[in-house]
């Protein structure tokens, strides 16, 4: 659904959504409840702290590996850096679920309804495609074993998980950008910030599609995906 084009920091005209919920709305309500109970304050602190950690800092950084103008490890070999791309994805897969579960469990504390706003479903399906983006790279790791069973080439299994990868983080930017909105963004963030965070987000957004589909994907007049698979 299409944002309004009014400042979201004006007090008198919040970001709105026609459905399925109205993120200006709950600020007042946060109000009429008064201050929420310090075991939710700081349940809730560790929702935007893990997501960050799992999604902008680990897995970013375990895709960037493969790249020779960002990793962090340039002269690493690439099956040390595929290892290494497994242990970060491991980790930001486990850091987002737990992050996942204190904003689940906090609305359950405050007796409040789940997936009532666009960031909240878009976070669901994202951690539901980033699980399965795991599953696939656990198959790429582990296809001796069952590579006679799913009967797909290695390398069209590294194409469809590089793609998939690029669909995962278009989803996580999605939902990063759509966190900007919601009650307590709103409540905390001044323009600046908010225009920081965006920025940020766009631009880690960037720089990891850039490198998948440089390294991947293919393009006239060059083999594309097929060489970076094949390593």
């Amino acid at each position: 659904m299409p944002l309004t084009s009014e400042n979201p920091f004006n007090a008198s005209s919040k970001p709105n959504f026609s459905h399925p919920v109205n993120c200006a709305s709950l600020r007042p309500a946060v109000r009429r409840n008064g201050p929420l109970r310090p075991q939710i304050r700081g349940l809730f602190s560790w929702h935007p702290t893990l997501m960050t950690i799992g999604f902008t800092l680990l897995m970013t950084e375990g895709i960037v590996i493969f790249s020779r103008s960002s990793s962090l490890l340039p002269s690493w070999s690439r099956p040390d850096k595929a290892w290494l791309h497994a242990i970060l994805m491991g980790g930001g897969m486990s850091a987002v679920s737990i992050g996942f579960w204190s904003i689940y469990y906090n609305k359950v504390l405050a007796g409040k309804p789940h997936f009532t706003s666009w960031h909240g479903l878009f976070g669901l399906i994202t951690l539901c495609f980033a699980a399965a983006q795991c599953l696939g790279g656990s198959i790429i790791k582990y296809y001796r074993y069952v590579g006679s069973y799913i009967k797909i080439r290695l390398v069209d299994l590294k194409l469809y998980h590089a793609t998939a990868g690029l669909c995962n983080f278009l989803l996580i930017t999605i939902t990063f950008l759509l966190s900007l909105y919601s009650a307590w963004a709103v409540s905390n963030l001044n323009w600046v910030m908010w225009y920081i965070s965006a920025a940020c987000i766009s631009s880690s957004a960037l720089v990891v599609m850039t490198h998948i589909t440089s390294a991947y994907m293919p393009s006239p007049g060059r083999a594309g995906g097929y060489n970076a698979a094949r390593s």
